[in-house]
C-alpha cells in the first residue's frame, strides 16, 4: 500500500470528527493535491468493496464510518452505551436539527413551540448533535448533526435524507420572515 494512503487511514481511524484536506496535508506533510488523489483512491477501495467501513464527507471534512450494512451492529453498540430510548420530543428535535442544521436554538424553539434546552443538552451528551459558534452573532450558537449521527443513519451526508431540499427551503423561508 502507498505510504500516503496508510497515513491517511491512520489519521482517519483515530479522528473523532471529520478532518479537512488542509489539516491532513499539514499532519502528513504532503501537498493537498496528493492528499486529494489519495482520498479518491481510498474512496474507491472502501466505498465499493465488501469492507465494513467507508469514507464519508461531512461539514467540509472526511471521516471513516461504518457502512449501512453494519448499521445493526453499530445500533447494538450504541444501545448498550445509552440505556434509555429517545423520547418523542427528543426524536422530533433531532429530526429538525438533522434536516435544518445548523440551526439556532431560537428558530428551533419557534418551530417546535416549546423550550428545547433540556432536549438539546440530552442530544449533545449522546453525541448526536453538536453546538458551534454562530458565524455572524457573538454569544449565539447553532446546532447541527454530528458525524456520528450521520454514520449511525447509514448515510454519507445529511443531503441524502429523504426530502432534504424541501426542508432546506422551509428553513430559508423561516429565516427570512
Amino acid at each position: 500500500m502507498n505510504d500516503i494512503h496508510a497515513k491517511i487511514e491512520a489519521a482517519l481511524f483515530v479522528a473523532n470528527s471529520p478532518i479537512s484536506v488542509a489539516k491532513l496535508a499539514s499532519i502528513i506533510a504532503e501537498e493537498e493535491p496528493a492528499i486529494n488523489d489519495a482520498i479518491l483512491s481510498l474512496k474507491e477501495k472502501y466505498n465499493s468493496s465488501s469492507s465494513g467501513i467507508h469514507i464519508i464527507e461531512h461539514e467540509g471534512g472526511i471521516q471513516l464510518a461504518t457502512k449501512p450494512d453494519s448499521a445493526h451492529i453499530v445500533a447494538q453498540l450504541v444501545k448498550t452505551e445509552t440505556h434509555e430510548n429517545l423520547t418523542p420530543a427528543t426524536l422530533e428535535t433531532l429530526s429538525f436539527i438533522a434536516y435544518l442544521g445548523p440551526i439556532s436554538k431560537s428558530l428551533l424553539e419557534y418551530i417546535r413551540g416549546v423550550n428545547s434546552s433540556f432536549t438539546l443538552r440530552n442530544l449533545m451528551i449522546r453525541g448526536l448533535i453538536e453546538r458551534i459558534p454562530h458565524p455572524q452573532k457573538s454569544n449565539t450558537y447553532l446546532y447541527r448533526p454530528t458525524s456520528d449521527l450521520i454514520r449511525h443513519l447509514g448515510i454519507k451526508s445529511k443531503e441524502e435524507l429523504p426530502d432534504f431540499a424541501k426542508y432546506q427551503e422551509l428553513k430559508e423561508n423561516l429565516e427570512n420572515e
